[in-house]
């Protein structure tokens, strides 16, 4: 099976986490993709350009770049990319993260095993720009525990997920959600019948710096909850209590940030999402 990976990037990302992060899903892969599709989305700086210059240069076919002439945000990127794969697998991948050597040959080496998976996960290594470990998230790997974990929180780590790419005959990101699109397509491929899952293995870096937190502001929370609320209805009904989820994750992400990073960065938000799983 033939693999892509899709990524984007835009000006406000800095040009040597990209190039880090193009370096892990090629240059250290035991498995190497077949095709890089990246999307420029909008004018990027120069030091972005001369990364994906060089890179062009190193990989020539095998990177395929779009270019967008303003910025269209990530949802309608993505989808723009997936027009030009046509590969069995697609495996995506941010421009600030990096992917463990071996992530491609496991995710791989997996869905040839098991046809009936559509997509595919795995745990990941939060780290800072002082590449200091803060923890490794944990995801359940059995689907029906997924389709019990999704109302809770998200049950796959977007960036480390591989997909099949038949799935987008009848599925896209959906465009209405500009952040957080990824937690809806989990709902959709779930309501369609597709089964999804995470390998136990640890498959990327994730980065964690001080940005990551102001950029959960109560507009992305706000599109968040509207998109669990109509994802609990796509597969319970009207009528579930699975809705008190969305609802507590809401009013979490409205108190002040100093007291969110005291919880984001603490014991009990681990112990709570590891107890989920079970």
């Amino acid at each position: 099976m033939t693999i892509s990976v899709l990524m984007s990037v835009y000006c406000s990302e800095k040009a040597e986490y990209l190039d880090r992060a193009l370096h892990s899903v090629w240059t250290d892969q035991t498995l190497k993709p077949d095709k890089i599709v990246l999307i420029e989305d909008g004018q990027l700086t120069n030091e972005l350009y001369s990364v994906i210059d060089n890179w062009q240069n190193t990989l020539n076919d095998k990177l395929l770049i779009l270019k967008n002439e303003t910025n269209l945000g990530l949802t309608k990127s993505l989808n723009k990319g997936i027009q030009h794969i046509t590969t069995d697998l697609i495996a995506r991948m941010d421009s600030d993260d990096i992917s463990l050597p071996n992530r491609f040959e496991l995710q791989h080496n997996f869905m040839k095993l098991h046809p009936e998976i559509s997509v595919l996960g795995g745990r990941l290594q939060e780290f800072n720009d002082e590449n200091r470990c803060l923890g490794i998230r944990n995801y359940p790997t059995d689907s029906e525990k997924i389709k019990k974990y999704i109302c809770k929180a998200s049950p796959l780590a977007h960036p480390s997920v591989m997909m099949r790419t038949s799935i987008f005959n009848s599925l896209k990101y959906n465009e209405a959600y500009k952040t957080s699109q990824d937690i809806a397509l989990w709902f959709d491929v779930l309501e369609k019948g597709f089964k999804i899952s995470n390998l136990e293995e640890i498959v990327l870096h994730f980065r964690r710096d001080s940005d990551t937190l102001k950029r959960r502001n109560k507009s992305k929370a706000l599109n968040e909850f509207k998109i669990y609320m109509k994802g609990i209805k796509k597969l319970y009904g009207i009528f579930s209590f699975r809705y008190i989820y969305p609802l507590m994750r809401l009013i979490f992400r409205s108190m002040p940030k100093v007291f969110i990073r005291k919880i984001y960065d603490g014991k009990i938000r681990k112990a709570m999402l590891n107890k989920s799983q079970q």
